[in-house]
């Protein structure tokens, strides 16, 4: 029957939905102070990553793994949000911790699309070898698989880590290279580890070069070249900042390994600091590349790209690791930097299977 107090062809009024709001209660409430908090822990972990030179070992870690950091907080905040739809801290916290990494890793995840421009063109590889020993992927002959990458790489120069003089000399006669080498701690054998600037082919040839200390008081090298066309010089450097003592690590969260990570985020922060003042020296345009053991988000490289050009960034695509990290978590360790005097065209990161990591070859244009 229909209702005789309606008017005459009026639909009926809709039932009453229920305004109960999901916030998931006092539960909720906690959730959402404590997610504020974390966003805050995170934020005043960038920021001190980025300006603490010597990080005690609670920051250093971490900061190493800042993008796995902030991937964990925004699922989390994610999941949170359709759980309490109706709680309004979820999605602006979400976008407070997506804005931020849009900010410090935008520039590094797209190739703006670059142009040659007009200058003396230089393909630069890096590439840590780890003493030929090989990789997972190399078919049991890490030296044939490391010949075939930088043949097929093709670069103008090389700056080679992890590589002994015997090594360099291999490397030297199956791909015509003219290097210069130096071991990591000033020892004269042919035999021990250490890295070497090359020059490849007749584009470039290699006008100088030796081996030289961060600073006089600690015995650790890096080696400095001219290369030289038509009368245009560039300096070359190769670089392997201190590494981490894994040995040191692999004793847990022990005393002696908090010590170790410490001194070690300081050692690289002076090491690329002294770096940079060599750098400033210079007259002529430069090329810094090598292993870093650190990933871009640390002080030092925040000083570094104040004065030059992280090649990966400016034309690569992409996360750009050329390490694992405990077998699982992809890292950008290896770096090429470029002088104000060079256009940048391109970059990348072949995927070789020689060694424990991958290479990077970047290309310029010196103007």
């Amino acid at each position: 029957m229909s209702d005789p107090s309606m008017p005459p062809g009026e639909p009926p009024a809709p039932l009453p939905m229920s305004t109960v709001p999901r916030t998931a209660g006092g539960l909720g409430a906690v959730v959402a102070a404590g997610s504020g908090l974390l966003v805050v822990a995170l934020l005043g972990l960038t920021l001190a990553g980025r300006e603490v030179h010597a990080a005690p070992a609670w920051l250093a870690v971490p900061v190493l793994l800042l993008p796995y950091l902030y991937a964990a907080a925004g699922l989390s905040l994610f999941s949170f949000w359709i759980v309490a739809p109706d709680r309004r801290e979820p999605p602006v916290l979400l976008v407070v911790v997506l804005a931020a990494a849009a900010a410090l890793w935008g520039s590094s995840w797209a190739a703006r699309g670059l142009e040659p421009t007009a200058g003396e063109p230089l393909r630069v590889m890096s590439w840590n070898v780890r003493r030929l020993w090989g990789g997972a992927d190399d078919g049991g002959d890490a030296l044939q698989c490391a010949v075939a990458t930088i043949a097929e790489a093709d670069p103008d120069v090389v700056t080679l880590l992890e590589v002994s003089r015997d090594d360099v000399d291999e490397l030297s006669a199956a791909l015509q290279l003219t290097c210069v080498h130096g071991t990591y701690n000033g020892s004269t054998r042919s035999d021990r580890g250490g890295l070497a600037s090359c020059v490849r082919g007749d584009r470039w040839s290699l006008k100088s070069g030796s081996a030289l200390r961060y600073s006089d008081a600690v015995p650790w090298f890096y080696v400095s070249t001219e290369v030289e066309r038509e009368g245009r010089v560039v300096n070359l450097l190769a670089v392997h900042l201190r590494p981490y003592d894994l040995r040191r690590l692999d004793e847990s969260f022990s005393l002696r390994a908090v010590a170790s990570v410490q001194e070690t985020y300081r050692s690289q922060g002076d090491q690329s600091a002294a770096l940079l003042r060599r750098v400033e020296r210079f007259a002529d345009p430069t090329l810094l590349a090598g292993d870093f053991n650190s990933t871009r988000d640390t002080a030092l490289h925040v000083a570094l790209r104040e004065h030059l050009t992280d090649v990966w960034e400016r034309g690569g695509f992409g996360f750009g690791a050329t390490v694992t990290a405990l077998g699982q978590l992809p890292l950008r360790i290896d770096y090429i930097y470029a002088s104000a005097d060079f256009d940048v065209v391109g970059a990348s990161v072949p995927d070789v299977g020689c060694s424990d990591h991958q290479p990077v070859v970047g290309e310029v244009v010196l103007r």
